[in-house]
């Protein structure tokens, strides 16, 4: 099946300008280009999405959060949604203009933590403060419904913080979303070698360098970090995104093969992370989101 012009665009588009590929490049140069991330102001959501939506900013010990919220205050959904960047990147444009997106066209309640990252912060530290931030968000709900999410990094973040909700016996999300999600750190499948050349986003280079900031004195296959090899038993329904052109596509296999009862979706030719950008195929993976998410908030 042949992919949109606009997907094919895109795809070009990073390609030839390395954008991001820049920024997950690894090797010497690798502190260097987070030294000057950490000295860029992080972006903003746009006026256009101040105007239709309630915006607002918080902290939680020392780190920013962003709230989205219809302006009516009729949220159809509770969603907490863990940005993605590889462990070592805030949140960036896109991430703020999808979840502004879904929050206007959906309905949802978006919270969503810029926790703290490496290599300013270890994974012991960064994962103490997401649980002690999900802990505040469960009181906060006070028992209603929600949502748990994340891209990436993101998506790993999720799975973590969900298998350790399980094991203590916290409250639990009622699904689960998994948009390319880096599940395991070591970016040692045979395959990511012959998908490489054709990711326009990451490489086996950078991810393994951000995977060694972010796992500090930790193994890189410790199922702290690398969820892949945690207790997947016992969590709730779980949405999953791959993406045939993305290194991390070998993450989201891994999780199908092992729960191939979950709702994945894989599509040939798709970039990493593309179910938050804008083209075709990508509203269509967010109108499956926003159904799922919707199906399993109201099975609560």
């Amino acid at each position: 099946m042949a992919i949109s012009i606009q997907a094919r665009v895109v795809n070009f588009i990073l390609r030839k300008t390395g954008i991001y590929k820049k920024l997950f490049s690894g090797g010497p140069k690798f502190p260097a280009i987070l030294a000057k991330a950490r000295a860029t102001p992080l972006p903003q959501p746009k006026d256009k999405w101040r105007a239709k939506l309630t915006i607002k900013q918080s902290q939680f010990n020392g780190h920013d959060i962003w709230h989205f919220a219809p302006k009516n205050g009729q949220a159809s959904a509770n969603i907490l949604f863990w940005h993605g960047g590889g462990y070592v990147y805030s949140a960036a444009d896109a991430h703020l203009d999808f979840m502004a997106h879904m929050a206007d066209k959906y309905g949802w309640n978006i919270t969503a933590p810029l926790y703290p990252l490496s290599p300013e912060f270890t994974a012991e530290h960064i994962q103490k403060w997401a649980v002690d931030f999900y802990i505040d968000y469960l009181a906060k709900l006070d028992g209603a419904p929600f949502i748990m999410g994340g891209d990436s990094a993101g998506g790993g973040m999720t799975a973590t913080i969900a298998q350790h909700a399980r094991g203590n016996a916290l409250g639990m999300a009622n699904a689960l979303i998994l948009i390319c999600p880096w599940l395991k750190l070591s970016p040692d499948y045979a395959e990511q070698q012959i998908i490489e050349p054709r990711d326009a986003i990451l490489s086996i280079r950078g991810i393994d360098d951000a995977a060694k900031l972010y796992a500090a004195h930790w193994e890189v296959d410790d199922p702290r970090v690398s969820p892949i090899f945690g207790d997947w038993s016992g969590l709730p329904p779980i949405l999953c995104f791959g993406g045939g052109d993305d290194i991390l596509v070998t993450n989201a296999r891994a999780l199908h093969e092992k729960l191939p009862n979950i709702e994945y979706i894989e599509l040939a030719q798709m970039i990493h992370d593309w179910p938050i950008f804008i083209f075709p195929e990508s509203r269509k993976a967010q109108a499956k989101i926003a159904q799922f998410a919707s199906q399993n908030i109201k099975a609560a």
